[in-house]
């Protein structure tokens, strides 16, 4: 049975998950009516130092895997539509050489379109699988009011004293036109 997990919450991962390496990262969403949105799932590599390891040390939908084959994106979802996860993304822990991964929604516009805010989505979700299984470990529901922002710290996997821990951050990153570009300016060195 999955566990809802609520901003900020802390999972020593682990323990509660002994011996799991791969896991996998599902978005889910669906827009409203009249509406068109494309929410984005990424990872960010980050280093010892709070940022990116190298400057291609995210995965998303221009760059589908990771310099250390650690990451895979299961490739861009524009429109939300159909049942289940819109958008994937698999982990192994065990290949990962980052201290922590970074785990990001964004919304994406078009040059000739206003801000997607995530205000103009219903239903969005993330959920963490056992990449193995495919069980819901953990679920996150992105309804709490990030109405105007188009970027969101979602989660994030960290090391700490030799094993994995998961955080629920729940933080907006953003809220200029692509979302994005805001977390990419953050974490850049």
């Amino acid at each position: 049975m999955a566990i809802s997990l609520s901003k900020g919450e802390r999972v020593s991962f682990s323990k509660e998950n002994p011996g799991l390496k791969k896991v996998k990262v599902g978005l889910s969403w669906d827009v409203k009516a009249g509406i068109t949105a494309d929410l984005d799932a990424s990872i960010l590599l980050i280093g010892q130092d709070g940022k990116m390891m190298k400057e291609d040390s995210i995965v998303f939908y221009n760059q589908l895997t990771s310099f250390d084959g650690s990451v895979i994106h299961s490739g861009d979802n524009r429109t939300g539509d159909g049942d289940g996860d819109d958008e994937m993304i698999a982990v192994d822990l065990g290949k990962a050489t980052a201290e922590e991964l970074l785990i990001v929604i964004t919304s994406y516009a078009d040059q000739n379109q206003d801000a997607v805010v995530f205000g103009r989505v219903k239903n969005a979700s993330v959920r963490l699988y056992n990449g193995e299984t495919n069980e819901v470990l953990y679920t996150f529901d992105l309804t709490e009011d990030m109405s105007n922002a188009t970027a969101m710290e979602m989660a994030r996997f960290y090391k700490h004293n030799g094993e994995w821990k998961f955080n629920a951050v729940g933080e907006r990153a953003g809220t200029s036109k692509n979302g994005l570009e805001d977390i990419i300016n953050k974490y850049s060195k």
